[in-house]
């Protein structure tokens, strides 16, 4: 597609109104230090388009909302890879899936929430084979961007991502297709799908399924406190009785502790769903 050099020339009210609908729709909310990297990348959209902001801004208020997932494309940051923060995975697999799996669980399901290209998906995926490998499991990630799902799906990654990965994993894990790209195998793959989901949909999530373990990583940073709650009540509802959140390292939802039991380990938090949803 041909990229015009179109200047961008949306009005204050302009920008705060897309504000607005990214936040309303998505969950996501764009800071007032960050509205310069939204003009940044609505300048690449309506390149793509070759349209000026008058014409865009119909396009993104229409009720189909098409504009407005392409947009999302543009916006949302893929960059992640394997194996990342790996002793918080050792630690849940470890300390927590087994002691889970060990009370005579048949099957995992686990939800990969804003996998971004598959990374983290695949990692779960890797941990089940070597250190639960007696039990089926079923791992699903989701994304808002749909180009992301799409290159999840091929499985087909440069080495800058697994630049964390242990050598013996590339060789037993990954196919090398030529110097730069390697694949993952198909022992990997095949227990783990992926679908375009927005998190904050309740009834698009309600329909995954139910899932023993959510991990939602480097996702909520990008969410205000009002949709980091609303999220982390749709977790509990598609959480089996007794199962886990994780999230970052660093991450913390304003609520959470009304609807889960936050687990201190080893210098990290890990929620584990309450019996009974509290009042938030």
């Amino acid at each position: 597609m041909k990229v015009y050099d179109v200047q961008v020339g949306f009005s204050g009210e302009e920008l705060k109104e897309i504000r607005e609908i990214i936040w309303k729709n998505t969950g996501i909310y764009i800071e007032d230090s960050k509205m310069y990297l939204l003009s940044y990348k609505l300048k690449i959209r309506l390149g793509q388009l070759g349209v000026e902001p008058r014409e865009y801004m119909h396009l993104l208020r229409d009720s189909s909302q098409k504009e407005l997932w392409e947009l999302m494309n543009v916006i949302t940051i893929g960059e992640t890879q394997f194996f990342r923060d790996k002793v918080q995975f050792d630690l849940l697999f470890d300390k927590i899936v087994k002691p889970y799996v060990g009370k005579g669980v048949k099957s995992l399901n686990i939800l990969s929430a804003g996998c971004a290209t598959g990374e983290e998906a695949y990692t779960l995926s890797i941990y089940m084979l070597e250190k639960i490998p007696s039990i089926p499991y079923k791992i699903v990630g989701v994304d808002i961007n749909a180009n992301f799902i799409e290159r999840a799906k091929e499985g087909l990654y440069s080495s800058y991502p697994l630049r964390g990965v242990p050598p013996y994993f590339i060789q037993k894990y990954f196919d090398q297709i030529d110097e730069s790209t390697w694949k993952i195998k198909d022992i990997v793959k095949k227990n783990v799908t992926f679908e375009k989901v927005n998190l904050i949909d309740n009834f698009r999530m309600k329909l995954l399924g139910k899932f023993d373990f959510i991990v939602c990583k480097n996702v909520i940073i990008y969410f205000d406190d009002d949709s980091r709650d609303k999220l982390a009540q749709i977790f509990w509802t598609i959480l089996n009785d007794g199962g886990f959140l994780v999230l970052g390292p660093a991450e913390r939802i304003r609520a959470i502790t009304a609807i889960f039991e936050p687990i201190f380990m080893d210098g990290l938090f890990f929620y584990k769903k309450q019996d009974k949803l509290s009042e938030l």
